[in-house]
């Protein structure tokens, strides 16, 4: 597997070539700070350029041509990422090598490139009817987290920790948020899309980089040099004392929200070690501390996790059970907490730990969007290679676990009563 990285003035184009895959994937990243008022418009925006350009009116007519590219596939995706705001157009496409077809490999990088750069836009506005289309289902999205009583939970629990935090904002805004975007207020948030963002390129396949990034850069006309440097780490505040609140849903069951501020750590703590905690604490399923005690052992709810949201520096525990079970559920996660704090788990459920996550890497790296997303993470935040990491997680310590689990610190516990 060979990286390189093309350094174009205006963006970058970062390659990696490997034959290990017959399919390749591309993804034109925009990045920049997050803005709460923006993040509902930017969603629309990338799903809108998803949906039809200047030369293909219709989502038909891209699916037609998606098939004439041997059912390439290009869509649009936002995402948060700490602190920062992720724009991405992402492509999928055969390896060149399967297609007795010269011009391919050209078409397959051109299409994606044609579809931002010559939007469906005229007078300055985009396409009415497109996007209604658009709008109804961003609508249809946003109402439909309040059906899944996990998502809802957790929403819920931001807002009471800080709803003024990147944590707490969503891509998709609010329902307020999508009623103020019009035809030509998208067009505007378009044009800052070129203008405010840093741009990066990555792909990975088996293909000739060089002629990839001449075909790139023939195409590719993005003109604004942004040097910005974007801080991903979210600083939520810490609480001397844990705020604590309850509200009534009409479900059945209650959901539980925990969310702990998780201390400054090392990179190879970040990376690494509190993955291991993670697993032993809560993430590694039917092994996981919080699993025994409070379900096997204790009858207590129907089903437990535990998110570490590294960018964010948040550890989120999410316990799914009966109304009158909850006091006792917040004592026990407590507990749990407490006996990784003093070192009370056993060197089987670290070796446990250590071979899951290491066969995780293994299957990550048997998929070219986990080996993509491993080289862009190294590259936005020094994350290490798969080897390294692999490496790096056989060698953590029950010390280093245990110090990792010392710099955490609950900040807020949310309930979301069932039974209305």
């Amino acid at each position: 597997m060979v990286y390189k990285i093309y350094k174009c003035n205006s963006f970058n184009i970062h390659t990696i070539k490997t034959d290990r895959f017959k399919t390749a994937h591309m993804e034109i990243m925009f990045r920049k700070s997050i803005v709460k008022e923006e993040l509902c418009a930017y969603t629309f925006l990338m799903d809108m350029l998803s949906e039809s350009s200047c030369k293909y009116k219709t989502k038909r007519e891209l699916i037609i041509r998606f098939e004439e590219l041997y059912k390439t596939s290009c869509y649009g995706i936002t995402v948060k990422t700490g602190n920062v705001l992720n724009s991405t157009m992402v492509v999928d496409f055969i390896d060149p090598k399967f297609i007795d077809e010269d011009n391919y490999l050209e078409e397959v990088l051109k299409l994606p490139i044609d579809m931002l750069q010559n939007p469906n836009v005229v007078n300055e506005e985009f396409d009415l009817k497109q996007f209604n289309i658009v709008k109804e289902r961003i609508i249809r999205d946003i109402n439909s987290i309040k059906d899944n009583p996990f998502k809802y939970a957790i929403r819920n629990a931001f807002n009471v920790m800080d709803k003024n935090s990147p944590t707490a904002f969503s891509v998709l805004g609010e329902l307020d948020d999508v009623e103020k975007i019009t035809p030509a207020t998208l067009y505007k948030t378009y044009k800052s899309l070129f203008k405010e963002c840093v741009c990066d390129i990555f792909i990975i396949g088996d293909m000739d980089m060089d002629e990839v990034a001449s075909i790139i850069r023939k195409h590719f006309k993005y003109r604004v040099i942004n040097t910005e440097t974007l801080p991903l780490m979210v600083d939520n505040n810490v609480r001397k004392k844990a705020i604590v609140k309850k509200e009534v849903s009409e479900n059945i069951q209650a959901n539980l929200v925990m969310i702990y501020n998780v201390g400054d750590l090392s990179d190879n703590e970040r990376h690494v070690t509190f993955q291991v905690f993670n697993y032993i604490f809560g993430n590694g399923g039917l092994t996981s501390k919080l699993y025994k005690c409070i379900r096997e052992e204790n009858s207590l709810c129907y089903a437990i996790s535990s998110l570490y949201m590294k960018y964010d520096k948040l550890l989120v525990i999410h316990v799914s059970l009966d109304n009158e079970n909850t006091d006792k559920a917040i004592s026990l996660v407590k507990k749990c907490l407490k006996e990784m704090t003093n070192g009370n788990f056993l060197d089987s459920d670290i070796d446990d730990a250590k071979t899951n996550l290491v066969m995780s890497l293994d299957l990550a790296s048997d998929n070219n969007v986990s080996t993509l997303n491993n080289y862009v993470f190294n590259y936005f935040d020094s994350l290490p290679e798969l080897d390294e990491r692999k490496n790096l997680i056989k060698n953590v310590t029950k010390e280093d676990i245990v110090n990792v689990a010392k710099k955490i610190k609950l900040n807020t516990v949310y309930v979301l009563e069932g039974g209305k």
